[in-house]
């Protein structure tokens, strides 16, 4: 076999991404939050970019008389801008300073009452801010102090039971796990000074455990959903020999709806099982549900949806909160006074360019998120207009035609953003939908087809409700045909329970 060894010229075509093309893209996919955050990190970064404090004032003035911007500036505005924000920097830590060694916390301090009315009101600003929630094991164990026949080391066994709580409340790990570990940490003289290096018992640690289980919330210290509910229904002053029994012998048929079932295995009437389940739906599953500290997920929506007089829907991109930007003029000036100093003229080139790509790129992604909303809004008016029954079958190529872009940059476009129109607040791909032709040939949306069975669902007999089949059969007279396997899928993915979980008794 013989190499043929040589050099050879072959034309072929390659799509090259440009750095302005790939900022752009990398903009357009970011939320409003996410812009904000990407535009302050290069405000931060990029000395030549600064906010445009008077396109910003005039905004402000136009949306609400009064408001205006009054944090401080961000971009360097000349060269004795540094030294001026140190100088501003160390003035105020100087007055701070002053200020924690004088007697301002003293009743008679002139600078405590001045500007106020009375008394009450010297810290108002500060009693009127939200604190720190308080968690779980500091609730509970805020409980142990008024406990006069907690002490000391049964108190500090109780802790220990606490701190192995999770956020539920139910315990973490087995109570013989726990007394290991305690043992263990004696053995190895890294116990609570409390326990005195005495390993504590058995039945200390159940006496302990006993403790936390009579503290509030009602439930804590479960070690399951069984243990958890029985807690409960013994703290509950009346007779509970069924709903205990229901729970630890029938939950998974209390689940699934088989009352009769129940009844039957019980011995007791059906009616008196009804009563049972009502006593053991009020309790709660999950004790330390108002102590888990879990930050609200903060939507800003990125397109708004509005009517005008004439009942005509508008569409605007949310740009309220983006900071205006523009290329400080001082730089500007210094690269054309940078002719000696080739590195400067360099660096101060490339920030410029890196600025101007992109205050390119956000224009942009406001005019495409404009075009896209606008298309997506006109196809979906009878959604807008009448609600979930009403949304249209709409596939992302469709306004990506529409609009003359690729279908990519309808999915980046709409790629974690959100919408705000009268009542309701959603994402914009929820307003894609794909659908199901009619026996008249027009299309229903998944959306629409939920939102019909749902209907069937509420106007169904409680003592007879509709099987899967019947939905479909319900279905097939407003001319929309799918299979039970599809109507079984929608109702599964909206959390709707079988015609035998809804059966009522």
């Amino acid at each position: 076999m013989r190499l043929n060894v040589g050099l050879f010229q072959q034309q072929t075509q390659k799509q090259i991404l440009s750095p302005q093309m790939i900022q752009s893209m990398e903009i357009l996919v970011l939320n409003q939050q996410q812009l904000e955050d990407r535009i302050s990190g290069e405000l931060e970064e990029n000395v030549t970019l600064e906010r445009d404090e008077q396109q910003e004032e005039t905004a402000a003035r136009e949306i609400d008389a009064g408001e205006s911007d009054q944090g401080p500036p961000d971009a360097v505005q000349d060269d004795a801008a540094g030294q001026q924000e140190l100088t501003d920097l160390t003035e105020r830590y100087e007055q701070l300073n002053d200020l924690q060694k004088s007697d301002f916390w003293s009743e008679s301090s002139p600078l405590r009452r001045a500007g106020t009315g009375d008394d009450e009101d010297h810290f108002e600003v500060v009693e009127n801010t939200a604190g720190r929630d308080e968690t779980l094991p500091e609730h509970l164990i805020g409980q142990l102090s008024l406990k006069s026949r907690v002490g000391g080391r049964m108190r500090a066994l109780c802790e220990e039971i606490i701190y192995n709580l999770d956020d539920r409340g139910w315990l973490i790990h087995p109570l013989e796990e726990i007394h290991s570990a305690l043992v263990s940490g004696i053995s190895l003289q890294g116990c609570d000074p409390r326990l005195k290096g005495q390993a504590p018992s058995s039945e200390e640690m159940h006496l302990a455990l006993e403790q936390v289980q009579q503290l509030d919330p009602v439930g804590v210290g479960a070690s399951d959903l069984i243990d958890c509910l029985c807690i409960q229904l013994h703290r509950d002053p009346g007779e509970n020999q069924l709903e205990e029994q229901i729970v630890r012998e029938h939950l998974d048929d209390l689940a699934r709806n088989r009352l009769p079932h129940i009844a039957r295995q019980t011995g007791q009437s059906l009616d008196q099982v009804k009563l049972a389940v009502e006593v053991i739906a009020a309790l709660e599953p999950i004790p330390g549900r108002p102590f888990r500290q879990q930050p609200n997920a903060r939507v800003v929506p990125d397109v708004l949806i509005t009517e005008d007089e004439k009942g005509k829907l508008m569409v605007e991109v949310n740009s309220a909160s983006v900071p205006r930007l523009k290329i400080s003029p001082h730089y500007r000036e210094l690269l054309k006074t940078a002719r000696d100093d080739p590195e400067l003229r360099k660096y101060l080139k490339k920030r410029i360019e890196n600025a101007e790509w992109l205050m390119g790129a956000v224009v942009q992604r406001s005019s495409t998120l404009q075009r896209v909303a606008e298309e997506v809004t006109r196809r979906q008016e009878p959604f807008f207009r009448g609600g979930d029954r009403h949304l249209q079958p709409l596939r992302m190529q469709d306004v990506a035609d529409a609009v003359g872009v690729n279908v990519s940059t309808v999915s980046r476009a709409i790629s974690g953003k959100w919408f705000q129109a009268p009542g309701m607040i959603r994402e914009l791909r929820s307003l894609f939908t794909s659908g199901t032709v009619r026996d008249d040939g027009s299309q229903e949306s998944r959306g629409g087809v939920i939102a019909r069975i749902q209907e069937l669902i509420e106007k169904e007999d409680a003592r007879k409700p509709l099987s899967d089949a019947q939905i479909v059969k319900g279905l097939a007279e407003d001319g929309i045909r799918i299979s039970r396997r599809t109507v079984t899928k929608y109702r599964e993915a909206e959390g709707i329970p079988s015609s035998r979980e809804r059966r009522q008794h």
